[in-house]
């Protein structure tokens, strides 16, 4: 039941906008004695939710553009504790700047966004890990918050941290269903929103948007491939837990139930992913493919290599130069070859995953183009070893 204070203080009220200008910082104030104090906007009252109403939270949240339009779980001060348990670094510590506002990403931030994200407390070290990737240079989230293309934000988890949590590699992992990979990607939104500014229509511009803005994350099903994992591929042993972040489209389905050779089936996953109006057809770039297990065994039985299907996929996935040169960007010339232009730039933008349960499907999720690049960060703690198991962040 949520109690008001309002005793007179005396002090004159701070200066907010008609939306009320509230922002993240205020959600939780250090020198309240109470340690709960959510928002003030009116003249010396403020609440103290000890036993907050959720609905009543999530509705005030929602008008002062603070959701992403889903119900929050209200950020209470014992709650965010607990996430920082999940982290050797200090609350006020930044993990990184986020454009476009250049809000601060401080640990006690993105915990805040992550419980409202409805994440458990130890989901904390990837989130933390993946604000971070998100801030690299090269990924270029100035452009991917900011455009008008409705392109997501993608996290692939990979190493013994994905088994710990219970991320879901397999049936369903890119629907509901599971906490992990529902509330993470999600955490990484309500970031994006509350901390980068990237609120729908001020902060990002997308023309329509994208069901993947909601959540976009699931872990590689490292026992069903027979190649190495995407982060053995980028250097990094197989104990070594990792995220990697891609901007990338919502997915598409690819069908294939007929195919028996490797090279008729990546026809198949080649003519989805080549198309006129994705990025990749007049600023090549990266191509996220998520091959469920049945079409990697029709592959890898065939006797192809990883590295086989990446150079295949570069060479054939192709879009006459008439249709690809529509976008918001000139095709620039050097990608034309034979009046053709290749969707990627070389087979290291194939980024090529195993996932998914019993069917014959796939996936493809073109990316942003020349304009962004993928980053994989390990999960290190502070003195810069690597996390055998999530409980090493705890202080």
């Amino acid at each position: 039941m949520a109690k008001k204070d309002t005793k007179k203080k005396g002090a004159e009220a701070p200066k907010v906008n008609e939306n009320c200008g509230c922002l993240i910082d205020e959600f939780i104030v250090q020198n309240s004695p109470d340690k709960e104090r959510l928002c003030s906007i009116q003249e010396a009252d403020f609440e103290i939710f000890t036993d907050p109403d959720a609905e009543k939270v999530s509705n005030e949240f929602y008008i002062k553009n603070q959701t992403d339009g889903l119900p929050i779980i209200p950020p209470t001060r014992s709650r965010v504790d607990k996430f920082l348990k999940y982290s050797d670094l200090k609350p006020e510590e930044i993990i990184a700047i986020l454009p476009p506002k250049r809000g601060k990403a401080t640990l006690e931030k993105v915990a805040i966004n992550a419980v409202m994200a409805g994440c458990l407390s130890n989901f904390m070290p990837v989130v933390q890990h993946a604000v971070k990737a998100v801030s690299q240079e090269k990924f270029n989230l100035p452009g991917i918050n900011a455009t008008t293309h409705p392109i997501s934000i993608c996290a692939i988890v990979n190493g013994p941290v994905s088994t710990e949590l219970a991320i879901n590699s397999g049936a369903g992992c890119l629907g509901p269903g599971n906490i992990a990979n529902a509330t993470m990607g999600r955490a990484l939104r309500l970031s994006m929103i509350n901390i980068a500014g990237a609120v729908p229509g001020i902060g990002d511009h997308a023309t329509m948007g994208s069901p993947a803005k909601y959540s976009f994350c699931f872990a590689e099903a490292e026992s069903e491939s027979p190649w190495e994992p995407l982060h053995v591929e980028r250097g990094y042993k197989s104990d070594v837990s990792t995220v990697t972040m891609m901007a990338a489209e919502a997915p598409q389905n690819v069908n294939d139930h007929r195919s028996t050779k490797a090279e008729d089936l990546l026809d198949t996953i080649i003519h989805t992913a080549a198309v006129a109006g994705c990025n990749n057809s007049h600023v090549p770039g990266e191509l996220l493919i998520i091959m469920g297990p049945e079409h990697v065994k029709t592959v890898y039985d065939d006797g192809w290599t990883k590295d086989d299907v990446k150079e295949y996929m570069h060479e054939k996935a192709i879009v006459p130069v008439e249709l690809g040169d529509r976008g918001g960007r000139k095709l620039d010339e050097k990608w034309i070859t034979d009046g053709m232009v290749k969707i990627t730039r070389s087979p290291e933008d194939v980024v090529l995953v195993v996932a998914g349960g019993p069917g014959r499907h796939s996936m493809v999720a073109p990316g942003f183009g020349t304009s962004s690049e993928s980053v994989t960060l390990p999960l290190m703690l502070k003195d810069g070893t690597a996390a055998k198991s999530v409980e090493e962040f705890k202080g």
